[in-house]
């Protein structure tokens, strides 16, 4: 079931630009900036979308629902969690976690920096199990990190850490049956192992749609909705959309 995309508000995008100086990240090592542009040039690569629009379809999406208590599944850039807090219609407070340490230094420098630290708070954390009672969470959110990992136990902890009606946002690449191993899939593979040195994306398994609804039903999810944001660009791929399932 599809919805139409939300119409979200106009915001200026932060500045991720390596050419300007970052006060407050001089301690850090010198090629973190140059880990979110990588991520930012492989999202547009797999997905055919400008991460940063993307992400703001994600806030829009997020800010829509109301929820005040939200957790961000993986901190990575800190793009997500930055953008959202920096709305002036979220009035909630969001913990972002990550098992990266620099990562979380420099997203809590970051948000030092852009006055948000009230708003969002980033923690360090072991995989699987968030550091959180059980029912803490309105809203949950993973941006373009599911495929990282086994879905039943990723959603089974996903319910618990959510309270009752509370939400499970996805933002993620969808494909079809078949394009792992078609011969487009066979060389993006490639492409990634042996060009862009990336095995860990290389390993990924992207979910299948139908698939991936009925894993969240059967995990205890009562409803879904899925959100497309881009067209397939052939019968072998994907495309990268918002799935809002409700515990």
């Amino acid at each position: 079931m599809k919805n139409q995309a939300p119409a979200g508000e106009k915001q200026k995008k932060f500045d991720f630009s390596p050419s300007r100086p970052r006060p407050l990240l001089s301690g850090l090592p010198g090629r973190i900036d140059s880990y979110e542009e990588g991520v930012a040039h492989y999202f547009r690569w797999r997905t055919g979308l400008d991460y940063y629009h993307a992400l703001d379809q994600v806030v829009d999406f997020v800010v829509q629902t109301g929820r005040i208590r939200v957790i961000d599944l993986l901190t990575d850039t800190a793009a997500f969690s930055l953008r959202l807090a920096g709305r002036k219609s979220f009035h909630g407070r969001i913990y972002s976690f990550d098992t990266n340490i620099t990562l979380l230094e420099r997203a809590k420098q970051r948000a030092a920096h852009l006055g948000l630290e009230q708003i969002v708070e980033f923690r360090h954390f072991q995989e699987p199990r968030f550091p959180v009672p059980d029912g803490h969470a309105e809203l949950a959110v993973s941006v373009f990190d599911l495929h990282r990992h086994p879905l039943e136990r990723y959603f089974g902890e996903a319910m618990r850490i959510l309270a009752r009606e509370g939400h499970l946002i996805l933002a993620e690449y969808l494909e079809p049956k078949g394009a792992r191993t078609s011969l487009a899939g066979l060389w993006r593979r490639a492409h990634l192992r042996f060009v862009q040195k990336n095995p860990v994306e290389a390993r990924a398994v992207y979910p299948d749609r139908e698939e991936l609804i009925g894993l969240l039903f059967r995990s205890g999810f009562r409803q879904v909705i899925v959100q497309e944001l881009c067209a397939p660009r052939s019968r072998h791929s994907g495309a990268f959309s918002i799935i809002a399932a409700t515990k």
